[in-house]
C-alpha cells in the first residue's frame, strides 16, 4: 500500500519563491566548485535533501493506493490546490471513478476542485463522502458564479454525494472507514482506514492539546492506536503554537508524544504552514527525530510528507 502526497501545505497555497530557488543554485554551484572532479551522475548523489528536494506548495490532498484495490477507481483524501496535479494524469483518459473524501471545507481542503480535470469529462463519476450535512451547499458556495465562471452543477461529470455518520463505519473499496470528530473552528473529522492488512489514520485539522483531549484521552487512544501509519496535522513548532490556541492545528512536539503513545508505526506529519521554508521543516524533523529518540519509547519512524513522493506502509 502506497499513500501518495499531491499537497501538504496547510491555509493556502505557497509556491517556491524566486529569491529561495536562487538560493538553493547558489549553494548547489558552491558544492559544485568543491566537487568538480565528478561527473553529473556522481555529483547528483551527493547534493544534500535540501538542495535536492522541495517540500512543494500545494495543499491538502492525499492518495492512497494498493494494487487490490478495484481498477480505475481512485481513492483520495481531501481536495486542495494538489489535486489539480493528481487529476492532470488522467487527462485523455474516460471511465474513471473517483471517491474523494472530505474532512471539511476550509478553502485550503477544496480549493483543487474546480481546477481537477477528470470532473469536466463526462465519462468520468465523482463520488463525495462527508459527515456534514452541508456538502453540497459548500461545494456550491466554492463556484458560485461570483467566484468562479463554471458552478458546481454544471460540472459535467457523474457526481453524488454520499453523507457519513461520525464514528460510523462505512466501507469503501475494500477499506472499513471511520470518520472522528476532531477540535477545529467550523468542525473538522479525521478518517481512519482499516483495510488490506492495513491501518491508516488521516488526522488533518485538529487541534490536540492537554486540556482539549482530557476528555477524551482514552477514545482518541481507542481510535487510532497501532496504526501502521497516522498522517498528523503538525503545522506549527512549539513557540508558535504557543501564540496560535485555539487557530485548530498542533504543534510538532505534541504530535510526536501522541504518536508514542498511541504506538504509531509509521508517524508521517503533514500541513505544513506556508511560511516554513523547506530549511526550517528540515530542521523540524530533525527536532521531532531527537525528541522521539530522547524519550526512549515504542520504535517509532517519523517521515513528512513530501509532495510529489509517496510512503509505502
Amino acid at each position: 500500500m502506497k499513500i501518495h502526497f499531491y499537497g501538504s501545505r496547510g491555509s493556502i497555497p505557497s509556491p517556491l519563491l524566486l529569491k529561495n530557488y536562487r538560493l538553493k543554485i547558489k549553494k548547489i554551484l558552491e558544492l559544485y566548485n568543491q566537487n568538480r572532479e565528478k561527473g553529473i551522475d556522481e555529483f547528483m548523489k551527493i547534493i544534500p535533501f535540501d538542495l535536492s528536494h522541495i517540500y512543494g506548495g500545494n495543499t491538502a490532498c492525499t492518495v492512497i493506493r494498493d494494487d487490490e484495490m478495484p481498477k480505475d477507481n481512485h481513492l483520495i483524501i481531501d481536495a486542495g490546490s494538489g489535486l489539480r496535479i493528481f487529476g492532470n494524469e488522467f487527462i485523455g483518459k474516460n471511465g474513471s471513478t473517483f471517491h474523494i473524501i472530505l474532512s471539511h471545507f476550509h478553502w485550503d481542503h477544496i480549493c483543487g476542485l474546480p481546477f481537477f480535470k477528470p470532473i469536466y469529462n463526462p465519462k468520468n463519476k465523482v463520488y463525495f463522502y462527508s459527515p456534514f450535512k452541508d456538502t453540497l451547499k459548500n461545494l456550491r458556495r466554492q463556484q458560485h458564479k461570483a467566484h468562479f465562471p463554471m458552478t458546481f452543477d454544471n460540472l459535467p461529470a457523474e457526481k453524488e454525494i454520499i453523507k457519513l455518520k461520525e464514528n460510523k463505519v462505512f466501507n469503501l473499496l475494500g477499506f472499513e472507514i471511520r470518520p472522528i470528530l476532531l477540535k477545529h473552528p467550523g468542525k473538522c473529522y479525521a478518517f481512519i482506514l482499516e483495510g488490506y492488512n492495513k491501518k491508516i489514520s488521516y488526522i488533518s485539522d485538529g487541534e490536540f492539546t492537554h486540556d482539549s483531549i482530557i476528555d477524551k484521552e482514552a477514545f482518541y487512544k481507542e481510535c487510532f492506536e497501532n496504526s501502521d501509519a497516522a498522517i498528523m496535522d503538525s503545522q506549527y513548532h512549539l513557540i508558535e503554537f504557543f501564540n496560535k490556541f485555539d487557530w485548530g492545528h498542533t504543534s510538532t512536539n505534541m504530535v510526536i508524544n501522541l504518536a508514542l503513545d498511541w504506538q504509531i508505526k509509521k508517524l508521517i506529519m503533514f500541513h505544513f504552514d506556508p511560511d516554513h521554508s523547506d530549511e526550517e521543516l528540515i530542521k523540524i524533523l530533525k527536532e521531532a527525530k531527537e525528541q522521539k529518540d530522547f524519550l526512549k519509547k515504542p520504535p517509532l519512524e517519523v517521515f513528512q510528507a513530501i509532495e510529489g513522493t509517496y510512503i509505502e506502509v
